[in-house]
């Protein structure tokens, strides 16, 4: 990711440059801390958070922002209408996806990966939240096959982005999250890397490794201005996706 200000707002805002290089008609990023006295803060429990919604709406030059209450699951919806302005969705579900342009995906990171998506033939995009549980539950999977399915895409069309995370390195788990992972248990706590598992199962269902694209930021020991869960913020950044208006 990149850092650039998409706006005279301010908005505190990293990108993806290289889509937006190749796919001039995508707009991916995630949200930062900021440099202001109060944390750009995109959890819903913070009183500013609807309006820095909207400030990423107006920075953006989107007409719509659809957030989902996310169940660290692995169910997907899909934006068929033309949505606009702040939409929460009531039901509970870690990723979504559209072919609808000016309406922007996001969800809540601070550890998790987000999985971004795009169809470069059929200009349908997608947003995943995989912690591990979800990586365990095989989102990634099962959201490529809600492209193949539901927009008849190409496996060879499909690209696919890990965004920034908390980094193998940083992140010991205990033996029950290998096991779910489906990887050898150690005897003690030790790390694991979530991209990496997340590769391999992309892989595994047919992306093309050329397609696949993984941030080096690590939400805990880097210093790109990220919460990080582990590091005791209870803050949140949030992983945009959508089609250019």
């Amino acid at each position: 990711m990149t850092p650039e200000n998409v706006s005279n707002s301010g908005l505190p805002l990293y990108t993806l440059q290289e889509w937006s290089k190749q796919f001039p008609w995508v707009v991916a990023g995630i949200t930062y801390k900021g440099f202001s006295p109060n944390a750009f803060d995109l959890r819903k429990e913070d009183k500013h958070c609807n309006d820095r919604m909207e400030q990423i709406l107006q920075g953006t030059g989107f007409h719509g922002l659809a957030r989902i209450p996310q169940v660290h699951g692995t169910n997907l919806v899909v934006h068929d209408s033309n949505l606009s302005g702040l939409v929460v969705l009531k039901d509970g579900a870690d990723g979504h996806a559209t072919c609808r342009s000016g309406l922007l995906l996001s969800i809540t990171v601070a550890d998790c990966v987000p999985v971004y998506l795009l169809d470069a033939k059929k200009r349908v995009v997608m947003l995943l939240h995989a912690g591990w549980r979800g990586v365990a539950g095989k989102i990634i999977t099962k959201g490529i096959a809600l492209l193949l399915e539901r927009w008849r895409s190409s496996i060879g069309d499909i690209y696919v982005h890990f965004g920034p995370a908390i980094c193998g390195d940083c992140y010991e788990v205990g033996p029950e999250v290998f096991r779910g992972l489906g990887l050898a248990a150690p005897l003690e706590p030790t790390t694991v890397d979530l991209r990496e598992v997340l590769k391999g199962q992309a892989m595994g269902f047919g992306i093309r490794e050329g397609n696949l694209t993984a941030s080096e930021d690590c939400t805990l020991c880097g210093e790109r201005g990220f919460f990080s869960h582990r590091n005791g913020d209870t803050g949140r950044q949030v992983a945009l996706i959508g089609l250019r208006p």
